[in-house]
């Protein structure tokens, strides 16, 4: 198979990306429609599995992310620009969003906490750990979705100076590995010490609990420039059947798809994040199925603006949800009321999030350029366009 080239733009990422929003709204989708007949409860019990969206999400972001990081080692104002690029794409819509809640609380009555300031510095996964009732603002605002976004923000800020001073590829994978290893070890730890759902909540908004995803995505952006796409699929092969048996075997002793079990919280991340590495791989295949799926034009819409639909989506559910009641009641059936309503909420989801894109983000991500001009080209759109330069039999970074 011919190698991925630098500078090409890879369009099925897009489209993984859209999946990856996808699982996540099916996943909230059934945890709020509260039908009971046993056609929705087996949706429901399927859709319970929409939180492997996020993981997709942190492969990606991991792959990206490293790829952008080690093709920009030898630039002078390597962590100059890589945060101001960051920064422009994530913090607008981020306290943009946090400002218009600040500004709507007369309007709503919204009830802050003082434990609320956590958001304004990426901290809202550690303090919702300690104090549950700050994922939500009542009565009308839902934050619970923000967790993993404090997650990659950490991760941001740890990563680029871990990659600056590894710079070898094949250290990065050698530290990455390892560092996965410590996390599983950990989390298997904490659920012998402490077995609790509660426990199981902590592990899963904690970066150093559930990086298996960024840290997966950044071992194949460094495999990528050390071996060809060919040899790294064929050593792929069966670490990938394993954990596709491994994730069966727990689904058929945990009888679920959530995260809330013992087996999901303590390996089900490490292998959700092979099986999604070796899914990312196959779009990056010239010809594969994959690569045609997730390049379709439906797909790559849903994932250039999973960014806003993902902040978007659960924001004002607490006032929204009751138009559900509404619809059932003026439909006549539960079932046709929630179709109806999850459809709505959908539809707005997008809507908000094209115009946010739009109107709101664009502005600030043409002034990457401005703050942070590349050398070639956007370094998004060549970690998109797979910065995955394949340097066979020697090192990306000499």
């Amino acid at each position: 198979m011919k190698a991925p080239t630098l500078h090409k733009h890879y369009t099925a990422l897009d489209g993984l990306r859209g999946l990856a929003i996808l699982l996540v709204f099916i996943r909230h989708s059934f945890l709020t429609t509260h039908l009971n007949s046993l056609p929705a409860q087996i949706l429901a019990w399927l859709g319970s599995g929409g939180w492997l969206g996020v993981d997709l999400f942190f492969v990606l972001s991991g792959f990206l992310i490293t790829g952008i990081l080690i093709d920009s080692l030898n630039k002078p104002r390597y962590f100059k620009d890589f945060y101001i690029r960051r920064s422009l794409r994530i913090f607008p819509l981020f306290y943009g969003v946090l400002l218009l809640c600040w500004i709507l609380t007369p309007v709503l009555h919204l009830q802050w906490q003082l434990g609320h300031l956590s958001y304004l510095f990426y901290c809202q996964n550690i303090a919702v750990d300690l104090n549950p009732s700050l994922s939500h603002v009542p009565p009308a605002l839902n934050l619970e979705h923000f967790w993993s976004l404090a997650v990659e923000e950490q991760f941001y800020m740890l990563w680029p100076l871990t990659i600056f001073l590894l710079r070898d590829p094949r250290k990065i994978i050698r530290s990455s590995l390892s560092t996965i290893a410590v996390g599983l070890l950990a989390r298997c730890i904490l659920l012998l010490v402490f077995p609790s759902e509660k426990i199981m909540e902590w592990i899963y908004n904690g970066l150093p609990t559930h990086a298996d995803g960024l840290l997966m995505g950044a071992v194949f952006a460094a495999s990528i420039r050390i071996w060809s796409l060919d040899e790294i699929l064929r050593r792929m092969r069966w670490p990938v059947y394993f954990c596709a048996a491994i994730a069966v075997a727990i689904v058929a002793i945990s009888h679920r798809l959530d995260f809330h079990t013992y087996l999901m919280s303590s390996v089900g991340y490490t292998v959700s994040a092979i099986l999604f590495g070796g899914l990312l791989l196959r779009c990056l295949a010239p010809g594969s199925s994959a690569q045609a799926f997730f390049s379709t034009k439906i797909m790559r819409f849903f994932g250039k603006y999973s960014y806003g639909i993902y902040v978007y989506h659960l924001l004002f559910t607490p006032v929204l949800s009751r138009l559900l009641y509404r619809l059932q009641a003026l439909l006549h059936s539960r079932l046709l009321g929630a179709m109806a309503y999850l459809v709505l909420w959908f539809a707005l989801s997008i809507a908000v999030a094209v115009v946010s894109y739009k109107f709101f983000e664009s502005p600030f991500l043409r002034l990457k350029d401005r703050f942070a001009p590349p050398k070639d080209k956007d370094p998004d759109v060549i970690a998109n366009d797979l910065t995955t330069v394949t340097l066979v039999g020697q090192s990306a970074v000499r």
